[in-house]
């Protein structure tokens, strides 16, 4: 059975100035880097779309395989995770919606939605919501919840480097 995610990050800024530092292949290598990436890539695409435009965000990063004894020896020292976002035009308020899937060289995936909008104060929140599942029989679910808290703190991680870039 699937891990359900669910995560909320504040970041100080509007949403317009918040999405304008997510969409910087700059920041999105910064973070990487701050959340033990071995080596990591970013690209960033612009479509046009109904006045507005949707932003794909992708970033591949290697990371090293803090996994349980069974499952590092399904996956080796290192893993491969490709994240692809892919938003919305803003709304008038500047928040916006993104599916997201996260693809990594072992046998799990993770699927769901970011939506990042403002927040009190001059600040905006976004939130993670999805779920992880690995095809793994009988440790899945220990894969899956390990997962889940290597990604809750990278999104911690993230949330501080970009407050720290935004305050630059």
């Amino acid at each position: 059975m699937p891990t359900q995610f669910d995560f909320a990050q504040s970041f100080t800024g509007s949403p317009l100035t918040v999405f304008a530092m997510l969409s910087q292949e700059n920041f999105i290598l910064a973070k990487c880097s701050a959340t033990g990436s071995l080596s990591a890539e970013a690209s960033v695409a612009q479509v046009p779309i109904d006045g507005g435009e949707k932003v794909t965000l992708i970033s591949t990063r290697v990371l090293p395989a803090d996994l349980p004894g069974p499952a590092r020896s399904l996956v080796g020292d290192t893993i491969t995770v490709t994240e692809t976002q892919i938003w919305t035009p803003p709304a008038p308020d500047g928040s916006r919606t993104a599916t997201i899937t996260v693809d990594f060289s072992a046998p799990m995936s993770f699927s769901g939605t970011l939506q990042l909008s403002p927040g009190a104060q001059a600040s905006t929140t976004i939130t993670t919501r999805g779920k992880f599942t690995a095809s793994v029989p009988f440790i899945g679910g220990k894969i899956e919840k390990v997962a889940a808290e290597q990604t809750q703190r990278y999104l911690v991680a993230e949330e501080r480097v970009g407050n720290e870039w935004l305050a630059d």
